[in-house]
């Protein structure tokens, strides 16, 4: 085990570990996926996530981060409302923004990004919130939501005590068949959920810094929504992952990145596997080292003077 990767669950039980173990690498998603859905059922069961807590203002925060990606200014985020939160307009070309892009004025950086890895390894580093009670949320620049929605979510997110949550997924939407428990579900204002997916998560800052190091080096940020997120919020004792209902969101661009090798040589899926055996890692399991080193050499580089800690601009 390295100290750029936490421990995790290292006092937990010895059922808790082999279930999150299997749950991590173990099992095909076929398993691991209903597995973790019928347990979030049973959570809900004993704590409905319905049910919350009359806050003082609640609703975005100055603290919350929204950073809002695009390729040279252009995204698919609707801007009908102010929205009282930190707005990063991102440029993940690193080429700079097309005039015009930034008619808000919200702040903006332009850096190359690969994907979501990168996306949120920069977020990680560069960008995160002070309080631990902040909200992040990152919008692929292909989802179309309103900034309204965003007020309610982030509303939501603390009046029902949220770790992370994920506008629910329309069902014209490709995601929708893949995760059906993202589908929208009519008369509800949210349901509970095993993960959120990395298209457009609002994470709690707590959970956020403890996940984003096992996703470190890798370019799709593969295996972070699956495995990373939730097993860290269990950790935390904190695995309330939701899905708003009222916020819907349509993704307008197919996927894309499932069969791409990035520069670090790897394809998403090998991403995902490294991500995993680091997970097993730090819950001390057992896992097939000579693989796993293979793929540290991938992204060793990218992880050179790096600390377990973020840094600054």
């Amino acid at each position: 085990m390295t100290d750029l990767f936490p421990s995790l669950l290292r006092n937990a039980s010895s059922r808790d570990r082999d279930i999150w173990a299997r749950w991590v690498l173990g099992s095909h998603s076929d398993q691991f996926l209903p597995e973790m859905l019928q347990a979030v059922e049973n959570l809900e069961r004993e704590q409905p996530i319905a049910y919350g807590f009359p806050q003082l203002h609640p609703g975005p925060m100055a603290s919350d981060l929204l950073v809002v990606t695009s390729e040279r200014g252009r995204h698919s985020f609707v801007f009908d409302c102010p929205l009282p939160v930190r707005v990063v307009l991102l440029d993940v070309t690193g080429i700079g923004f097309l005039d015009g892009a930034n008619p808000w004025g919200w702040e903006q950086i332009s850096i190359q990004c690969e994907g979501m890895g990168d996306v949120l390894d920069f977020v990680w580093r560069y960008l995160m919130p002070d309080p631990t009670d902040s909200y992040l949320g990152v919008l692929c620049d292909d989802v179309m939501i309103r900034a309204s929605d965003i007020h309610l979510l982030l509303s939501m997110a603390r009046l029902h005590n949220l770790t992370a949550l994920q506008p629910s997924v329309a069902h014209n939407h490709e995601l929708s068949l893949e995760y059906g428990f993202l589908r929208q579900k009519p008369c509800q204002t949210m349901h509970r959920v095993p993960m959120v997916e990395v298209m457009a998560p609002f994470i709690r800052r707590d959970l956020f810094e403890l996940a984003l190091p096992f996703n470190r080096g890798t370019r799709s940020a593969y295996g972070l929504d699956r495995f990373a997120l939730p097993l860290c919020a269990f950790h935390l004792g904190a695995w309330r992952f939701a899905a708003i209902d009222l916020t819907p969101m349509s993704h307008i661009r197919r996927g894309r990145t499932i069969d791409r090798r990035y520069s670090n040589g790897l394809y998403s899926k090998e991403e995902e596997l490294l991500v995993r055996y680091r997970l097993m890692l730090a819950m001390d399991s057992q896992i097939d080292h000579n693989r796993y080193r293979q793929l540290e050499a991938a992204v060793e580089s990218l992880l050179q003077g790096q600390t377990a800690s973020p840094e600054c601009p």
